[in-house]
């Protein structure tokens, strides 16, 4: 459901950067990265309105121009005020089953607007919605069912997510961070990943762990630089030479099974390059 919900808001992004030009001032943007826990095993950003009006149009009509249809119950539609993304997961522990994620997005909404909707919705499903205060922020839950929580505050920024990795995006975004030394170190790493990424509008990336386990691989990550085509980078970083080489082994099989069956313009001049412990990966595909 969740990444139907970043689909969805991907494709939103059409709506909202053809109102942009027609919109008055809009506050300072919060980057969902610096709210984010330190430590998570994933994570993935996008920036919609760094799309451009060619682009978001296009992820609009691939989309199919499905939203969440609130509109009618709310008065409005939640996903055209999303700005930025940022979905993260934490680190998962050894026989862990449930997983836990947190979706923060940055946003034009107005909080009381979205606290109706919310509640609006949990009401509509026989559910008994309840608030809280949350230092600068006010949550919307499921008295009966409180798995999920969605938190909002002035100026728009947005959480939603559940459990004890909610309250754990709560304090950091309201200035209580609880860093130790180990996922200070793995937040290191996704910063290396991403910056080997270089720009782009969207990005994705991992750590290695209990969730996917991927042998001989360490962290990967990967970027989407839309522009007039689709410009691909990908990093992959190993414990060993040996590592990367299976890695890329598999990658040019997946690259192959992929050009066979989806038929994408651009996946066979993918290029995969390796250098000791980590591989580079580069290509160009067509917008469409």
């Amino acid at each position: 459901m969740t990444w139907l919900l970043l689909l969805a808001a991907l494709a939103a992004a059409a709506w909202l950067v053809v109102r942009a030009s027609h919109a008055p001032a809009r506050q300072r943007e919060v980057d969902g990265l610096s709210i984010v826990p330190a430590g998570p095993e994933l994570l993935f950003t996008a920036d919609v309105t760094a799309l451009g009006a060619d682009g978001a149009e296009e992820l609009l009509k691939a989309g199919g121009g499905a939203f969440l249809g609130l509109r009618e119950l709310c008065g409005f539609e939640p996903l055209l005020g999303l700005r930025r993304i940022a979905l993260a997961m934490p680190r998962a522990e050894p026989g862990e089953a449930a997983a836990d994620f947190a979706l923060i997005a940055d946003t034009s909404l107005e909080p009381e607007a979205v606290l109706r909707c919310a509640e609006a919705a949990i009401r509509k499903r026989g559910g008994n919605p309840v608030r809280s205060s949350l230092g600068a922020f006010t949550s919307v839950r499921d008295q009966g069912k409180p798995l999920g929580e969605i938190a909002i505050r002035r100026g728009g920024l947005f959480v939603l997510s559940g459990g004890q990795y909610f309250r754990d995006v709560i304090d950091s975004a309201n200035g209580a961070r609880r860093d130790d030394e180990a996922s200070r170190l793995r937040s290191r790493v996704h910063s290396v990943v991403r910056r080997k990424l270089g720009a782009g509008q969207l990005a994705v990336s991992l750590l290695v762990g209990p969730r996917l386990p991927l042998p001989g691989v360490q962290a990967l990550g990967l970027g989407l630089n839309v522009q007039r085509d689709v410009l691909l980078r990908g990093y992959v970083v190993c414990p060993s030479a040996s590592g990367c080489s299976e890695a890329a082994h598999l990658i040019g099989n997946l690259r192959q099974e992929a050009v066979r069956e989806s038929g994408i313009p651009g996946l066979a001049q993918i290029v995969v390059e390796q250098h000791e412990q980590q591989l580079d990966i580069h290509g160009r595909l067509a917008r469409t």
